[in-house]
């Protein structure tokens, strides 16, 4: 890279600082989910279906933002405890289980920035995940799976102009994760969260 361009470079970064603002944002709630797919262990195979309520913590970063939205990269992390079943309810087990995906999104309106004051908005997205999960307390018992794969999310958030509100917002979100393996895993279901 030449001085020339370098120069040049720089002075759009300075010029547009107010729409290539950087911030850290956090929220944190609930993740209800479903995992189905296929199993296999010493009794054969199977269809699986797991339902799991995780805590789950959302930091995201603002990478670009401007008065009304903003384009962020985040890692909705979850960890929690679900109930699996084959088809037919014919076992049931207990599974532990964790999500660690990255996603952007693209973020309009209410909590978009720090700065926004708007009592509604929403975000879409896609992303990358991986995640885990352990089945014990059934024959089941020594399952142990991960899947990985692409990931579509999208919801909205919704504030208040109260004095106890102020800064504050709720996101209510709905997400699909499609696993990439031979016998994938596909995992959909919502989240529930508080924005600070």
């Amino acid at each position: 890279m030449n001085f020339k361009t370098l120069t040049l470079a720089a002075a759009l970064f300075v010029c547009a600082g107010p729409v290539y603002a950087q911030q850290l944002m956090h929220s944190f709630g609930a993740t209800i989910s479903i995992m189905s797919g296929k199993v296999n262990n010493e009794y054969g195979s199977g269809n699986m279906i797991l339902s799991q309520t995780c805590f789950s913590y959302f930091p995201r970063y603002n990478f670009i933002e401007n008065e009304n939205s903003s384009i962020s990269i985040g890692a909705p992390v979850a960890i929690g405890l679900g109930i699996s079943r084959t088809n037919g309810d014919e076992d049931l087990g207990l599974a532990f289980a964790y999500d660690l995906p990255l996603v952007i999104d693209y973020n309009i309106g209410c909590k978009s920035t720090y700065e926004n004051e708007g009592t509604f908005g929403g975000y879409f997205g896609v992303g990358f995940g991986y995640n885990s999960v352990s089945i014990s307390k059934s024959k089941y018992s020594d399952f142990k799976g991960s899947s990985i794969g692409p990931i579509f999310r999208g919801g909205v958030r919704i504030g208040s102009n109260s004095e106890s509100w102020s800064g504050h917002g709720i996101t209510i979100g709905l997400f699909y994760k499609k696993g990439l393996e031979k016998n994938p895993f596909n995992n959909y279901g919502f989240n529930v969260y508080y924005d600070l």
